[in-house]
């Protein structure tokens, strides 16, 4: 992880760019006839297609199988965390790198159960950010944890295109595209989070 992750929406643009919230209020500036904000008209369906590709992507976790997650992204994906610190970072993985990287967490997990709570936030019918509350048990230990996925529709379907979650900077490693494959670093401890999941959603919970 190496790129500082700055993101926001049309309020934050209009903070960037003082004369855009003007402009909206005055019908013949440029910048007002150039944006056209977009309204949710179908948030039962949209809600529905998003959870439907939320669980997919616990099914593909629960079978192991990181090719089938991998199709429920669109690459290059956003991947986000921050470290022990605090300090946010950011990086885009191509498929490649996602699928190499977060292979070892598709693996089994034995005595290991994994709760999800995801909340999606429509804004608008081909925008959309689902935040999960996740519990996560493993042998006696039990913790949570939270993390977020930005999906967009693009050709007709809803895709992951950012994966958000907490604590990963500095425990898997980068590497250029192209180097010789290096495993993530090992967890701290035997039971530490990171041995069940890397980060954004669906177990196990993808990794940045």
């Amino acid at each position: 992880m190496k790129t500082l992750l700055t993101c926001g929406a049309a309020a934050v643009l209009a903070l960037a760019r003082p004369g855009l919230a003007r402009a909206a209020a005055e019908p013949g500036a440029p910048e007002a006839t150039a944006w056209v904000p977009r309204t949710v008209t179908n948030a039962k369906a949209d809600r529905a297609e998003i959870l439907a590709l939320f669980h997919a992507l616990e099914d593909a976790a629960r079978r192991g199988d990181v090719n089938a997650a991998a199709a429920l992204v669109d690459f290059p994906v956003l991947m986000v965390t921050d470290d022990a610190k605090g300090e946010a970072m950011a990086d885009t993985w191509s498929k490649d790198q996602w699928t190499e990287v977060m292979a070892p967490f598709y693996k089994p997990r034995p005595n290991t159960t994994i709760a999800h709570r995801p909340a999606v936030f429509l804004v608008t019918d081909s925008l959309a950010t689902v935040s999960d509350e996740i519990t996560i048990t493993m042998g006696k230990r039990t913790f949570s944890t939270r993390s977020a996925l930005l999906v967009v529709r693009t050709a007709g379907k809803w895709k992951v295109k950012s994966m958000v979650e907490g604590g990963w900077g500095g425990t898997v490693r980068e590497r250029p595209e192209g180097a010789a494959p290096t495993p993530p670093a090992p967890p701290a401890e035997p039971a530490a989070p990171d041995a069940a999941k890397p980060p954004g959603a669906g177990a196990p919970d993808h990794a940045p």
